[in-house]
């Protein structure tokens, strides 16, 4: 009697030669398998599923994820592009947040995890470095405005007035 194999694409692009299982895969492609524990598996309750999360730094964060009090801190940002660094700013203080929150948790945990603080810790550091990006970019996002905005473009203004007044008149 001839064994079934398996038949899943291998790193080499080849079928599996293992033997497959009840359901037609090899253990290392699915073969012990149950699925979801759920049964109503359906693509909502998938989404902003936060089952392995661990710190938040690489956390994406979109619209129809966010609490009820996040939705009301987003709306106060703007979309002007001259404020464009603030918004970056205010998405990290929003995110650090979420990170702290995470910390307490664990602290109230019978046996917190050191090592998952720790790690939270550390990704806050990261996105306070990341602040201090920030913050230096707005800073020569002003210096800039002022540099365009040094009178040149009045001067420029007033002597095309003049102008116009001298052949019109």
């Amino acid at each position: 009697m001839e064994k079934k194999q398996c038949g899943a694409k291998t790193r080499s692009s080849k079928p599996c030669q293992k033997a497959a299982l009840a359901n037609g895969r090899c253990r290392l492609h699915g073969g012990k398998s149950t699925g979801p524990k759920d049964r109503k598996m359906h693509s909502e309750s998938l989404k902003g599923n936060k089952n392995a999360l661990k710190h938040g730094l690489y956390e994406t964060i979109w619209l129809d994820t966010l609490t009820e009090e996040e939705r009301e801190l987003y709306q106060q940002v703007s979309n002007d592009p001259t404020v464009q660094v603030d918004n970056e700013y205010r998405l990290s203080e929003l995110r650090i947040r979420r990170m702290l929150l995470r910390i307490q948790q664990e602290e109230q945990k019978d046996k917190p995890n050191p090592a998952e603080i720790r790690a939270i810790e550390d990704a806050i550091t990261k996105v306070q470095m990341n602040v201090a990006a920030l913050i230096r970019e707005n800073g020569k996002l002003i210096d800039m405005q002022k540099q365009k905005s040094d009178g040149a473009l009045d001067q420029l203004v007033e002597v095309l007035e003049r102008a116009r007044t001298k052949f019109q008149g």
